[in-house]
């Protein structure tokens, strides 16, 4: 599993992945299935917590028009998922989004 992480916020968010979000393209490095993303296909993302033993990780998923989904990021950080949700809204149109919090298992 390919997790992200946030490494900086002077200037702008900084991250050892690369990844875009624009009103055109969603994209990232570590995104699976791998490529880019038409931004006019996304009709929402959910956010999923999963617990990988010990620890808690965020799974953001992107939701496309034919029905499919992408995992688009994943981190070890909830801040680094809300960043990237800022990002969503700002260069994209309102679209539906959910958070699933992992169970106590």
């Amino acid at each position: 599993m390919k997790i992200g992480k946030i490494i900086s916020l002077v200037d702008g968010p900084k991250r050892d992945t690369e990844l875009r979000i624009t009103a055109k393209e969603l994209f990232s490095g570590i995104s699976d299935p791998p490529g880019p993303i038409t931004a006019s296909e996304v009709v929402g993302y959910d956010v999923v917590e999963c617990r990988d033993g010990g620890s808690l990780l965020y799974h953001l998923y992107v939701r496309l028009a034919g029905g499919s989904r992408v995992l688009f990021y994943t981190a070890a950080v909830q801040f680094d998922v809300a960043l990237l949700l800022d990002e969503f809204e700002a260069a994209l149109r309102k679209v539906p989004r959910t958070w699933t919090k992992a169970g106590n298992r």
